[in-house]
């Protein structure tokens, strides 16, 4: 697996609000908080934007429900949330936790929790039927379990049992559109500034400024160190309609960044992306984790849903107050199952 670059999360995204380590043998990530959070903090470096800024500006015209969730966002900022050490925490939405770590992931959190008194510290992107052990340890430690959303998962490693036929759809759409896909190691700045753009209409412009504002340089960096591959869509006069960045950690494929022209949405770009990876995914024989969101388009396409949870213990030097707290809302969420989200949307 190739090594990341050592840069600092600045130049990576816009709006960080964090720092980035390397620590251990295995030199797991691990994000902190800055001191002056900007107001679109990325949720890859903040729960509160996360958990509470993002889900408010989901609910849109919902304006009482979105007040009620900014007012939790403003609790959990007067409870010390936004001091926050995030351990195996890459700039991506998912993090692929190897098990063989689960054990150098918890002692880390120990240790982090040490350094940083006053932090709290957390682990996203645990998943109960992959990262048993580290969810354990966690838990023994002191963590509490916070179910976070529910990613959708395409399981590839022994074929494709079943072709849906809405699958089926998309894989005649993409033959018969002209677009020509194909997997890039290398491509040159000008293109990078393109997938930038292709990116931002879609997840900064369309949906929300917490996504991670990615620059040229992120896109550059990922694939010149080998971490990440760039599927392409390009059309005959080789211009890059639709794009996926792929990043393979052991078994598991997941898409840390996409994007498309949205002047050809109509003729269903998403859907022909969508089913280029799929293949790129079968053809590999991995696991996809597709993340989460557009939740009915991945169901219809085979997906199995699973819900996903952050880990989450009260800084070190504690209130009383801080650690019942987190006790309280483990307590309320520990009957939520991926379903009960599927039904509110997800």
């Amino acid at each position: 697996m190739a090594a990341w670059p050592r840069e600092s999360l600045g130049i990576w995204m816009h709006n960080a609000s964090a720092d980035i380590q390397w620590h251990g043998a295995s030199h797991i990530a691990v994000t902190r908080s800055s001191p002056q959070r900007s107001p679109d903090a990325t949720y890859l470096t903040s729960l509160r934007s996360g958990w509470f800024d993002y889900a408010a500006q989901e609910l849109g015209q919902r304006k009482i429900a979105a007040a009620g969730v900014l007012a939790l966002g403003g609790v959990a900022k007067w409870a010390g949330l936004d001091k926050l050490v995030l351990v195996g925490n890459l700039p991506v939405s998912t993090n692929e936790h190897l098990p063989h770590l689960a054990h150098e992931m918890t002692q880390l959190c120990r240790d982090m929790g040490e350094r940083y008194e006053d932090h709290f510290v957390a682990v996203r992107n645990v998943l109960p039927h992959k990262h048993g052990t580290l969810m354990h340890d966690l838990r023994n430690a002191g963590f509490v379990a916070i179910p976070a959303r529910v990613i959708y998962e395409f399981d590839l490693r022994e074929g494709l049992a079943k072709k849906h036929s809405h699958l089926s759809r998309d894989i005649s759409a993409l033959k018969k559109s002209g677009l020509l896909a194909s997997v890039r190691s290398e491509i040159s700045n000008a293109d990078t500034s393109i997938l930038r753009d292709l990116y931002q209409s879609i997840y900064i412009d369309k949906h929300s400024q917490f996504n991670p504002q990615y620059t040229s340089q992120f896109f550059a960096d990922m694939l010149h160190s080998g971490v990440m591959q760039c599927l392409q869509l390009r059309d005959a006069e080789g211009a890059i309609q639709a794009f996926a960045m792929l990043y393979p950690v052991g078994e598991t494929l997941t898409v840390p960044a996409l994007g498309y022209n949205r002047t050809m949405e109509e003729a269903g770009l998403y859907r022909m992306l969508f089913a280029a990876v799929h293949q790129h995914t079968l053809q590999h024989k991995l696991l996809l984790n597709y993340s989460s969101g557009a939740g009915d388009f991945k169901r219809k396409r085979g997906a199995i849903p699973h819900l996903e949870y952050t880990l989450l213990r009260a800084p070190q030097r504690y209130r009383a107050w801080q650690k019942k707290w987190l006790r309280w809302i483990e307590t309320q969420t520990a009957t939520i199952c991926a379903n009960d989200l599927i039904a509110l949307g997800a």
